[in-house]
């Protein structure tokens, strides 16, 4: 073993190319391009409304900046709803997995396809110098197709209501993209994990998404899903918007004195990051030894 330094410019001089080929590979993927396409599809419905409403749509000065207002409803509000309401029902707890998956298999299984991964566990390069790259990539390859088109949906919804609207849901846009980022390296972690343990990663990693992260994002039991962490880090940034931890899912009933409440579950925001970071170390831990071990 050399110098930290050293370990670090090896790790540099290897995984670079690794890196670069690996985000290639991800965002030049059919099934990446394709579920892309589709996450724009609210913010081309978001065009359509905007055509449609386009002469009911007042302006309004309220407390000195100017609104805009249709049918009643200040339009920056009622869009930045909508846009909560996506990002956290659907992209976050659904999307962002599904890409993660596919990007995680298309990663692995190139190697496998090409032979080149028992080439590798002979030579000198060690497996978490490979996989350290591929996980990165795989993270940045996800926060890209799912960010990208969550960033023009946020700047489809919020320019109806002005420029007021754009500036005043910047923390909206900061909570989506921040957990997007965690839940990016998080299940981007876990895939590998998979793909490593198991012949046939897909059915099994869909089974883990659909039982683990789906069934498991309400109650008590959530604590040991992802999803948990996730919301739980998301949770005050939304504040403002008052989102409470009910709205989040992160909320149990709990009896006391005859009366039954909702109860808090929520995770401390910086314990919730603590808690993805040290799940993702363990698990390219146990992908770098199983990977190691595995019969090719």
């Amino acid at each position: 073993m050399g110098s930290v330094g050293e370990e670090v410019a090896r790790l540099l001089q290897i995984g670079r190319p690794v890196f670069r080929d690996g985000v290639r590979q991800f965002l030049l993927a059919r099934s990446t391009l394709i579920i892309a396409a589709l996450l724009l599809t609210p913010g081309l419905l978001s065009g359509w409304f905007w055509y449609d409403s386009r002469g009911k749509v007042e302006t309004q000065v309220i407390a000195g900046d100017e609104v805009r207002v249709f049918e009643g409803e200040v339009l920056h509000a009622v869009m930045a709803d909508l846009f909560y309401g996506l990002a956290f029902d659907l992209y976050l707890p659904l999307v962002v997995a599904l890409v993660a998956l596919l990007g995680a298999a298309e990663l692995l299984n190139t190697e496998f396809k090409q032979k080149t991964m028992q080439l590798l566990r002979t030579s000198p390069v060690r497996m978490y110098e490979i996989l350290l790259p591929k996980l990165l990539a795989g993270t940045l390859g996800t926060f890209v197709a799912v960010g990208t088109p969550l960033t023009v949906i946020y700047l489809a919804l919020l320019a109806h209501g002005g420029s007021f609207g754009l500036r005043e849901h910047l923390p909206l846009l900061g909570a989506v993209l921040g957990t997007l980022l965690l839940a990016s390296l998080a299940y981007t972690s876990i895939f590998l994990l998979i793909n490593a343990l198991v012949q046939r990663p897909l059915p099994v990693s869909l089974v883990y998404w659909l039982v683990w992260e789906v069934m498991l994002a309400s109650g008590d039991s959530q604590r040991f899903s992802i999803m948990h962490y996730l919301r739980s880090f998301a949770l005050p940034r939304l504040d403002y918007l008052g989102i409470v931890a009910d709205d989040l899912n992160l909320a149990i009933e709990s009896t006391s004195g005859g009366l039954t409440e909702l109860v808090s579950i929520a995770t401390d925001p910086w314990q919730a990051v603590g808690v993805l970071l040290a799940l993702t170390t363990v698990a390219m831990l146990l992908s770098a030894r199983l990977l190691e071990r595995k019969q090719f």
